[in-house]
């Protein structure tokens, strides 16, 4: 079968990327009782994917890359019974599989489990998943859409640590596939209104179509003045900074009212280091920054949520797995919010 692998590794002494391409390789097969073999349809290109060029993971070459998707189910594990599951049921799926008896798992916070295992390979034709890890897509959802579960369900838990009140003035920093998903998820969750930080003009654009009341250019010299402008000379009250750019997140700081709340919930870079003053910002406008690391418990939620959801408009380039060189290199640019695998052609 096809499947997009990393091929090359970052050199660290030279600074060259490494490089993917698509590889013919074995089709998977069931081992364990409790597993489901799934034919892909589509498979989604995470901001993170180019990361694998940059040297951010530790992985021998070759790796099998993505972990975004949908599919059918093509068999069953004669244990793969608990949750109902069935051949031909369209699902999704949460690559991050955790063990659920560690100490971390058992407190609610699987995202740190101690024993996970990030099972990807999700860019090609066939992949097998652990039941637990497989999601029955409710009626209705397409299989383009059900590709971005995964990323959505980032968005779902970002909107929840974001914790604003009703009819709050809601920002979110960068206009890529998470950031435009969770301008959507944000207008059906109360926000009163909510803002779009981005540069690029195109996903201004989709963030209008996604129900942003309001886009801004964070690199105009008197972006301050805009924010302070249509916040009523306040800032906003919340503010999810999904841009994974380490300035950008800086200066949220200044965007925020007294009183805010800041999720920082991207990957940034491993050398980025922010510095703030303490007593500017935790003292005298007293914001709550959060942290945010993967998502586990949110995943049944946001499938649930998937037939409330529009993603056309996120969606702008669908490539055959054979393209993926192209795809990186698209996705890397940072002109297009989502980037799609057509893994059946």
């Amino acid at each position: 079968m096809k499947a997009v692998m990393l091929v090359k590794a970052f050199n660290e002494s030279t600074k060259e990327l490494g490089e993917v391409a698509c590889m013919e390789v074995p089709k998977p097969e069931i081992v364990n009782e409790d597993e489901v073999l799934i034919k892909v349809a589509y498979a989604s290109v995470c901001g993170s994917d180019p990361h694998l060029l940059e040297g951010y993971f530790d992985l021998p070459i070759p790796s099998p890359c993505g972990h975004e998707l949908s599919g059918t189910i093509e068999a069953l594990g004669p244990k793969a019974n608990r949750k109902g599951l069935k051949v031909g049921d369209k699902v999704t799926g949460n690559f991050y599989r955790t063990c659920g008896s560690c100490d971390y798992c058992l407190g609610g916070e699987s995202q740190f489990c101690e024993h996970a295992e990030g099972l990807g390979a999700a860019q090609a034709e066939y992949i097998v998943w652990h039941e637990d890890q497989v999601y029955k897509l409710p009626e209705g959802v397409s299989l383009l859409d059900a590709a971005l579960t995964e990323p959505f369900n980032i968005a779902v838990r970002a909107v929840e640590l974001a914790d604003f009140r009703l009819g709050a003035h809601v920002a979110v920093s960068g206009g890529g596939g998470i950031g435009l998903m969770m301008t959507q998820l944000l207008k059906r969750s109360g926000a009163g209104r909510v803002t779009v930080l981005e540069p690029m003009e195109g996903k201004r654009k989709r963030a209008l179509e996604m129900g942003a009341d309001y886009v801004l250019n964070p690199l105009d010299p008197d972006i301050e003045e805009q924010v302070q402008k249509i916040t009523g000379n306040k800032g906003f009250d919340a503010v999810i900074e999904s841009s994974g750019n380490g300035p950008a997140a800086r200066k949220t700081l200044d965007f925020a009212a007294r009183g805010a709340h800041l999720v920082f919930m991207s990957m940034y870079r491993r050398d980025y280091e922010m510095s703030m003053n303490l007593l500017e910002y935790t003292y005298r406008k007293e914001l709550r920054i959060q942290g945010m690391y993967l998502a586990q418990e949110s995943f049944p939620r946001a499938v649930n949520m998937l037939p409330q959801m529009n993603f056309k408009p996120v969606v702008e380039k669908i490539y055959a797995l054979d393209e993926c060189k192209q795809a990186y290199a698209d996705q890397k640019s940072g002109k297009y919010a989502k980037l799609v695998f057509d893994c059946t052609k």
